[in-house]
């Protein structure tokens, strides 16, 4: 919905086995398998509620034997929906406050019109620093090490 990125990646691995690498069992993620080429994996934040991302996989076969794997990451609805219901919350209580004749340059007023923005942005980094730890951990399984 808001922030989404996707990355693809090429393994010199069959299907079956790239599928199965990515299913190997981890504490920070989850991924399950929806069909023979597609995979849906879930990343849970373990500070607090939302910020968890999901990644919805699809495996595509070469001729050569090799995989190509496209992968797709997203926040979860509950933050979606927060961030949106915080736009909408805040800047309809500074309309409704510039309609009934609020200074435009208070305080208050400007923070309302700000806050979300600011909060955009801090989402922004921190989905760009938990999407950079999934693909470490996708990494780490395509080539069967230990995540980290």
């Amino acid at each position: 919905m808001l922030f989404i990125k996707k990355h693809n990646l090429v393994s010199d691995k069959p299907i079956d086995i790239v599928r199965n690498d990515l299913k190997s069992p981890t504490t920070k993620l989850t991924v399950t398998q929806l069909s023979e080429t597609k995979l849906y994996g879930y990343m849970q934040n373990t500070h607090g509620k939302g910020y968890n991302i999901i990644s919805v996989i699809d495996l595509k076969e070469k001729a050569d034997r090799k995989t190509i794997i496209e992968i797709k990451n997203e926040f979860d609805l509950l933050t979606n929906l927060f961030l949106i219901a915080t736009f909408v919350g805040l800047w309809g209580v500074a309309i409704y406050k510039l309609t009934n004749g609020a200074d435009i340059l208070s305080f208050e007023l400007i923070l309302m019109l700000t806050f979300p923005i600011i909060g955009v942005l801090i989402t922004k980094s921190s989905f760009e620093i938990y999407e950079k730890r999934l693909m470490k951990i996708y990494s780490a399984l395509l080539k069967n090490e230990k995540p980290n």
